[in-house]
């Protein structure tokens, strides 16, 4: 009895072996195993209009591609000269292509010289990339973006999908319609923009500016100087820490801005709202103006010595100040 089981077993995993070999064999996907010495400064440029693709900055001067090309690809051109390399998996002029449908899609790993200055365009795709200190934009339509460690010129932009970054630093562009954009971290310059989606960040950065178009935005800041609004059908809620005179400048059109301010802000304070917009003041017992004529209010009045600036507009929406 005990050998017969042992006989069975045997069967069984010889069966899925077979099975799992079968599988290896009919996936129809093409191998890509191509690496290149490159300078530490190069210029690369990468297209693959599908699949998973990471990219990894890697301490050596070598500019490396392996894994498998999308089921649909007609292969693969892999170029490097005079300091600039590119890698574009080609495509038919035309293909059907679901995006939602992942399981012969392209998955690449991608390795650059830490200083390299990468450009990377996709369609349809999840691109994670991380430790690029040159310069980085990198685009798809259809997909998430997933950044860490990236500095220098970092510009990351999806039209339907998600933007996850932590630690960027530089001149930072983050751009996302119909999705969401997650910041953790980042500092120097930097700039957000998104239509119907939405902004959640908390950033050191220095100088901050953002515009929503029909999406909300939430920022926790620490140590901005200088900081700029602007949203549409929308709702900006910031807080502004370590910083006593904050330079900030913003507008809404059928929008809502909260901004919160520490203690010992100090600050000229103007605002102006028009076509029934409203200013709630907790910064002071000052309280807004109704114009003589007209549905538009004002309100102007100094916090400390004024060394800082607060200028904000509206037009059929409300602006709100608080205290930390």
């Amino acid at each position: 009895m005990q050998q017969t089981i042992t006989n069975w077993l045997a069967s069984l995993a010889a069966i899925v072996l077979l099975a799992a070999s079968q599988l290896a064999l009919a996936d129809p996907r093409e191998v890509v195993n191509e690496s290149r010495s490159v300078s530490g400064n190069e210029k690369i440029y990468i297209e693959v209009m599908s699949g998973e693709i990471t990219i990894t900055a890697v301490s050596g001067n070598t500019f490396s591609v392996s894994g498998k090309l999308d089921e649909k690809a007609t292969g693969y051109e892999f170029d490097s000269k005079d300091g600039f390399s590119r890698f574009e998996m080609t495509m038919p002029r035309q293909v059907n292509y679901n995006w939602k449908d992942k399981a012969n899609a392209a998955e690449l790993r991608i390795e650059v010289p830490v200083g390299s200055s990468v450009e990377f365009k996709g369609v349809n795709g999840n691109v994670s990339v991380t430790g690029i200190h040159g310069s980085s934009d990198i685009g798809t339509v259809n997909g998430k973006i997933s950044a860490s460690d990236l500095r220098s010129s970092v510009k990351l932009s999806t039209v339907n999908g998600e933007i996850k970054v932590k630690g960027a630093s530089g001149k930072v562009e983050l751009n996302s319609v119909n999705g969401e954009i997650n910041d953790e971290g980042s500092s120097g310059r930097l700039r957000y923009e998104v239509v119907n989606g939405k902004v959640q960040a908390k950033s050191q950065a220095e100088e901050v500016s953002i515009s929503t178009v029909n999406g909300d935005a939430k920022l926790e800041l620490t140590g901005t100087k200088q900081l700029k609004l602007n949203t549409v059908n929308g709702e900006i809620e910031a807080e502004l820490q370590g910083v006593t005179s904050p330079r900030v400048t913003g507008s809404s059109v059928s929008g809502d801005i909260e901004l919160k301010f520490a203690s010992n802000a100090s600050a000229r304070v103007e605002i102006k709202a028009s076509a029934g917009g409203s200013i709630d003041n907790k910064l002071s017992n000052d309280k807004a103006t109704k114009a003589k004529y007209g549905p538009s209010r004002s309100l102007q009045f100094t916090l400390g010595n004024g060394d800082g600036s607060v200028e904000l507009t509206t037009v059929s929406g409300d602006i709100k100040l608080e205290k930390l």
